[in-house]
């Protein structure tokens, strides 16, 4: 995220803050010793359920789902596998229905991409959602899930350490879910539970929210206001003003928008 008003708030012009979401452990083996050795302090936003119950989050299975198997071939699995619920009971709209409802319009991916994604992260009940996901996991990844998720994220005294050396972690929820598209019971058991886990490493009278997906609504940001959260970042991409913007709305570019990928920052 770069801020341009170069008074406000003392900082200098053309500051920036650097911000590393999800906890992977390549944050702490390859982002932390550069930050380090150059006396920069990064951002770090870490979902909890890794590290309390060694399990992978939804959005990882689904890019490994993706970066394993051809998108083609999930979504005709996923069909077939909607059939087979459809013939047990369960009420779920058609397959075309479900396909032209979850297209749309993306920076990065293909149309059958953005409906994997975009079903398998909100499109169904949270209950069909994770018995999709996991058949699909468990038909193509072998490798058990305990193991993955000790590979991929950060552990406790990796975090530990890299807070120690002046590194700042704020909150990126539980299961990372999208928190627009959950009742508001379960957004703020969520919220509430990764602020218990990280209690000590998340000042929680002075924190910082960063939406999982970039998924927020007004119910969020009055939710987290109450828990003394401070700022609020989401995935709009833009140069962020703090002079102007809400707090609770700041704006970020992404790795994407800038070489070797892009020249996209250039736009801002």
């Amino acid at each position: 995220m770069k801020i341009k008003n170069q008074n406000y708030y003392g900082l200098p012009e053309n500051a920036a803050l650097l911000t590393f979401d999800d906890g992977y452990v390549d944050h702490y083996t390859n982002v932390f010793p550069i930050l380090k050795n150059r006396g920069i302090q990064g951002s770090f936003f870490v979902s909890a359920k890794p590290l309390a119950e060694n399990k992978v989050l939804d959005v990882n299975k689904i890019h490994y789902l993706l970066a394993t198997v051809d998108s083609s071939v999930l979504v005709d699995n996923i069909f077939l596998i909607l059939n087979r619920y459809r013939y047990q009971g369960e009420l779920i709209e058609s397959n075309e229905e479900l396909y032209n409802k979850f297209t749309g319009k993306s920076r990065f991916d293909t149309q059958e991409v953005i409906f994997i994604k975009s079903l398998l992260q909100y499109g169904l009940d949270a209950g069909l959602r994770d018995l999709v996901i996991q058949e699909l996991f468990h038909k193509y990844i072998d490798v058990s899930e305990e193991l993955l998720s000790k590979e991929w994220y950060l552990n406790w005294e990796q975090i530990c350490c890299m807070k120690s050396a002046g590194m700042f972690f704020g909150l990126h929820g539980y299961e990372h879910f999208w928190l627009s598209e959950v009742s508001n019971g379960i957004m703020e058991k969520d919220i509430e539970c990764a602020l218990d886990y990280f209690d000590g490493i998340i000042d929680r009278s002075c924190w910082v929210m960063n939406y999982p997906y970039g998924s927020y609504n007004n119910e969020v940001i009055s939710f987290i206001k109450a828990q003394n959260c401070k700022l609020g970042l989401t995935t709009e991409v833009r140069v962020a003003d703090i002079s102007n913007d809400d707090l609770f709305e700041l704006p970020r570019l992404d790795t994407n928008d800038f070489p070797p990928k892009s020249k996209n920052y250039k736009k801002f």
